[in-house]
């Protein structure tokens, strides 16, 4: 679903892939979570970086954040298939994802990874939980993604282009 062109996929990258796309929310988090208490700290500003290119989200934490951070990845992921893996830089997704599958907290969770095709789900329709019905109306227009919400707001305002302003 990304923009990028994706060449043969590394087997570490799938199988973090597979974990995003089946594992239950929870332990996914955990997982993210104490994957990224083990990376370096640089490793942890490009997750963060990917995390607000992607996601637009997590612009007030720091690479220090790593619960908030992992709740974001795994939860943007959901919503959203590839759009912070697309933003990642490869060299860290790959430490990432090798963190993520070797986390105590994904043991048990491959079940079914032999099986499965490797295709990603399309976004939620849901959008962005206000704790309505997801949907918001710009300009007439009806957005359902914080990525949508972003882009007519930066054109609206020239605000958040580049990340910045928000």
């Amino acid at each position: 679903m990304g923009t990028q062109a994706h060449h043969p996929e590394d087997q570490t990258v799938r199988q973090y892939r597979f974990l995003l796309r089946t594992a239950p929310l929870d332990a996914l988090q955990a997982a993210h979570h104490e994957a990224l208490d083990h990376l370096d700290d640089s490793q942890c500003a490009l997750v963060l970086a990917a995390v607000r290119d992607g996601l637009v989200a997590g612009q007030r934490l720091a690479p220090g954040d790593t619960g908030a951070i992992a709740r974001l990845v795994s939860i943007g992921e959901r919503r959203d298939p590839r759009a912070f893996l697309d933003a990642c830089d490869p060299t860290v997704l790959h430490a990432l994802a090798d963190a993520v599958n070797q986390a105590e907290a994904a043991f048990g969770l491959f079940s079914g990874y032999a099986a499965w095709d490797g295709s990603d789900p399309g976004p939620r329709e849901s959008g962005v939980d206000h704790g309505g019905d997801g949907a918001h109306e710009a300009n007439g227009v009806q957005v359902n993604t914080a990525r949508e919400l972003a882009r007519i707001h930066a054109a609206q305002t020239g605000v958040g282009a580049g990340g910045l302003g928000f």
